[in-house]
């Protein structure tokens, strides 16, 4: 997928039907990171080794990152707690994590239907068998959840902006 949001659309249906099971935050801190250097030379126009490369773009380099990002959140969740207990600290561990995997699981699923130079299966294969050219349908598909997660998540604040609203 190009960058976008659209990642963020398989949160969705998961938030609605598995609430606060799943972190928001290390899912998209991992598909940030998958796509940092995209990220990085369209802001600045820097080197790219290459796009979707399997550096960040394989099952390995995957499990690989949502590890150090699972691994970096309980940690500091652990350091946290020391200091401030939290409230279901094992709970929220654990949604951590599964939002870490999960996030990297699904980046590699969606780029891989779209981007013929991903090698999602390196080291053990260069190729993709998995391309679809399938990049306006996929795309298609994931507006509807990306609208719904982006009003979940300002749901919230949807009162603070009502009253708002009706003070004027």
């Amino acid at each position: 997928m190009p960058i976008t949001p659209l990642h963020l659309g398989i949160l969705a249906p998961i938030n609605h039907f598995f609430p606060k099971k799943v972190s928001n935050l290390s899912f998209l801190l991992i598909t940030l990171w998958m796509d940092a250097e995209i990220i990085l030379h369209l802001f600045f126009q820097g080197p790219v080794r290459e796009f979707h490369g399997p550096h960040t773009h394989s099952f390995l380099a995957a499990f690989s990152i949502s590890t150090i990002v699972a691994g970096v959140g309980v940690v500091a969740m652990v350091l946290w707690d020391i200091h401030r207990p939290i409230r279901n600290a094992p709970h929220r561990a654990l949604a951590w994590i599964l939002g870490a995997y999960l996030g990297g699981l699904t980046h590699i699923l969606l780029d891989m239907l779209v981007h013929p130079e991903m090698q999602p299966l390196a080291p053990w294969t260069k190729s993709n068998p998995f391309y679809l050219d399938a990049m306006l349908p996929v795309t298609v598909l994931l507006v509807v959840p990306t609208a719904w997660f982006i009003l979940q998540s300002v749901s919230g604040k949807g009162d603070v902006i009502r009253r708002a609203w009706d003070r004027q």
